[in-house]
């Protein structure tokens, strides 16, 4: 190698504080694979150009992470610094691990063993955690030894809707949970025409259950109104004796749908994820709990941004919130 090119190696090992043994590794693979399209000094080149970027996502991510209380990090130590934040307000919490790229079935049971004995830990009365069987690939060894572990430390295990086609499969895992003797709850899609006679099934168990819109429809009913179609859910477990989570932020649906199911003495609590905007003060009139949605592991802004498709203030909100907050918080030292 050429003087010149160590020097490079070194200069961008130094800026982005790297070994400059995995600057040269890339850099020579990158050359080998462009069949000497570039030479190896541009090869580094790009190298710091990859590095810049993952540093630049890393700031934002920290950014948003530090500056805003709706955006809880990668951790789960930052999911549970946000669980504790919203526990001041007396609200209760449900933990979510947002898997990264690569995340084996195993890492996700993992994930959930670590976020049940945190929120032990932290002692979190009343929280749980979400769990996705289908990143867990329905395996039963795995979602059973969740369960278990859920059972012993005496925590909630909800279970996420995916898709239309894998509830059966879900629904399942639910009443393998039920059998074991775990606390369990379920959720509720109000787009699915199934829903009405899944919330007599769950009904009889007396599991708590979550309704939402969600984002996928029903192919066999797509004309079916979300807004129209979770009212109904509501009415129909109106005055059963199983906890229901109004888990909207629309509030044309959110408060007609407190109001009756406090109507009808149904135990319910009004459900909200941390990252959009909130519709607290509907629980609180009404003097109900609100259990806020604390998601961790893979950033969660872009589901934000989906959102903001149907909804553009919540990108402005974000940005706004972030902004504000952001200059209150002190600049992590060099070894944060």
């Amino acid at each position: 190698m050429h003087r010149s090119y160590e020097e490079l190696v070194q200069r961008i090992a130094q800026r982005h504080g790297v070994a400059p043994e995995m600057v040269s590794r890339r850099a020579e693979s990158r050359h080998a694979r462009l069949r000497g399209c570039i030479g190896r000094s541009g090869a580094a080149q790009t190298v710091a150009l990859s590095l810049a970027m993952d540093g630049a996502l890393r700031r934002l991510e920290a950014f948003l992470a530090a500056g805003s209380r709706h955006v809880n990090g990668l951790r789960i130590e930052d999911a549970i610094a946000a669980a504790q934040a919203e526990a001041v307000r007396h609200n209760l919490i449900t933990i979510g691990y947002w898997p990264l790229p690569g995340d084996t079935p195993e890492k996700m049971a993992s994930h959930q063993r670590e976020a049940i004995d945190a929120i032990v830990r932290a002692g979190l009365v009343g929280s749980s955690v979400s769990i996705k069987v289908d990143l867990m690939g329905y395996d039963r060894p795995l979602v059973v030894g969740v369960l278990q572990h859920a059972r012993q430390a005496r925590v909630r295990v909800h279970f996420d809707a995916q898709g239309i086609d894998t509830v059966d499969r879900t629904h399942a895992l639910v009443e393998e949970g039920v059998a074991l003797g775990a606390e369990v709850s379920a959720t509720l899609v109000s787009r699915w025409q199934r829903s009405v006679k899944d919330a007599e099934r769950f009904k009889a168990m007396g599991i708590a259950l979550r309704i939402v819109k969600g984002q996928g429809g029903d192919p066999e009913h797509p004309k079916i109104d979300p807004r129209q179609a979770y009212l109904a859910l509501v009415e129909q477990l109106a005055g059963s004796r199983c906890e229901v989570g109004v888990a909207t932020h629309d509030r044309r649906v959110a408060e007609p749908a407190l109001e009756r199911l406090q109507a009808a003495g149904t135990p319910c609590v009004l459900e909200q994820l941390r990252s959009l905007p909130r519709l607290d003060f509907l629980a609180t009139a009404r003097g109900l709990p609100t259990r806020a949605y604390v998601a961790y592991g893979r950033f969660g802004l872009p589901y934000a941004i989906r959102e903001a498709f149907r909804r553009p203030a919540i990108v402005l909100w974000i940005l706004r919130d972030g902004l504000l907050r952001h200059r209150r918080v002190p600049r992590p030292g060099p070894d944060r």
